[in-house]
Order: C-alpha cells, then sequence, then structure tokens
C-alpha cells in the first residue's frame, strides 16, 4: 500500500491502494477492488465502488456513499449512504456523522 502525503485535487478517481495523509479536494471514487485508508481529509463527496474497502479515520466533509463496497468510519462525515444491497458500512460508536444522535 502507498503512503499519500500530497494535497490532490480532485474530482479525483483512487485506482490503487493508498493511505492518504493530505487532502482531495473535489471529492473523490474509490474504484472496486481497490483499499483506501484515510487519515486526511476528503472536501466533498466519496463514493465507494462494489468490492472497493474504505477505512476512514479522516474526515470527509460530504457524504460517503457506499456502491457496494465495505466501509468502516471511524472518523467524520457529513453523512453515509448505501445505495446497494451488496454495501457493508461500520460505524464505530465514536466517529461522528453530522445529524446522528
Amino acid at each position: 500500500m502507498k503512503a499519500v502525503h500530497n494535497n490532490i485535487d480532485g474530482p479525483y478517481v483512487i485506482e490503487e491502494d493508498i493511505a492518504l495523509y493530505g487532502t482531495i479536494t473535489g471529492g473523490a471514487t474509490l474504484a472496486g477492488g481497490r483499499r483506501f485508508i484515510l487519515r486526511g481529509t476528503i472536501v466533498g463527496d466519496l463514493t465507494v465502488e462494489k468490492g472497493a474497502h474504505a477505512i476512514l479515520h479522516g474526515t470527509v466533509a460530504g457524504r460517503v456513499y457506499n456502491d457496494g463496497g465495505r466501509v468502516e468510519l471511524f472518523g467524520m462525515a457529513d453523512a453515509v449512504a448505501n445505495s446497494s444491497g451488496d454495501a457493508i458500512t461500520i460505524i464505530d460508536p465514536a466517529a461522528h456523522v453530522m445529524g446522528r444522535r
């Protein structure tokens, strides 16, 4: 897995296994079959395609759309939406999702 410490202009398609410690502005899509660890920030939405795996310790300043992948949220997001029956979403009790009580 590759560690990325840069700031990336989006919209950005994540097509390799990466751990992001920087920022993606403009949103991102995690391609199917890829692993992604977020320790930084995504300014915009994150779409997780079928078969992808996202572990989110950082901040998604937008919505997380799970289109059939696996999402594990430990950090922050504006909202999380499953749009497929194959979607698996785990939200840690300490995670912060806006609007959730």
